[in-house]
């Protein structure tokens, strides 16, 4: 993804793309805002997820910013059959009843086939909520995805009605 990101913004002067471990990375300087779009849940282990917490809250600046995209961990999420070839990306299937921290496989789409596969850590929002205060944050809420107008056209009603009710992904805004 690294090099996919290089190669779509090679122009830019402005960004700089590090491979480095969530759980485990230093920056000789602190954040006004950090990022985490699905990153979250491939850290598999509670204690290692509370120090990837911690490390990023040790880069942000005060009253600095860490928003992310995360698979919402709430009971009652199903994702519409062709989200994979849609967006790319799709849980192969949810445990039902919603099991904190159990893992699933995510397929990753190129065209109408799957690229390559990856577990990841399904968490409920709770466990998350309790790593963040555990980590040093201290205020934090929950954003539904807001889709443009021009994607609900391209994804269409009947898919969005499915995605987002309950929404398949959840946005978190924590504050240092």
């Amino acid at each position: 993804m690294i090099e996919n990101c290089k190669n779509l913004h090679k122009e830019s002067e402005n960004l700089e793309f590090h491979h480095k471990s969530v759980t485990d990375f230093k920056f000789n300087e602190k954040f006004h805002v950090a990022t985490a779009v699905f990153v979250l849940q491939y850290v598999h282990d509670k204690e290692e997820l509370q120090k990837a917490l911690r490390l990023i809250w040790e880069h942000l600046e005060d009253d600095g910013l860490f928003v992310g995209l995360i698979p919402n961990g709430v009971e009652g999420v199903v994702a519409p059959k062709n989200a994979g070839k849609v967006l790319g990306a799709e849980i192969e299937k949810r445990q039902v009843p919603f099991v904190d921290g159990g893992l699933v496989t995510a397929n990753f789409y190129e065209g109408d086939k799957v690229k390559c596969t990856s577990t990841m850590a399904l968490h409920s929002n709770e466990f998350y909520e309790l790593c963040f205060k555990a980590a040093g944050f201290s205020k934090f809420e929950w954003l539904s995805p807001k889709i443009s107008e021009k994607g609900s056209k391209v994804l269409g009603e009947e898919f969005l009605n499915q995605f987002m009710n309950p929404p398949c992904d959840i946005v978190f805004r924590v504050w240092k």
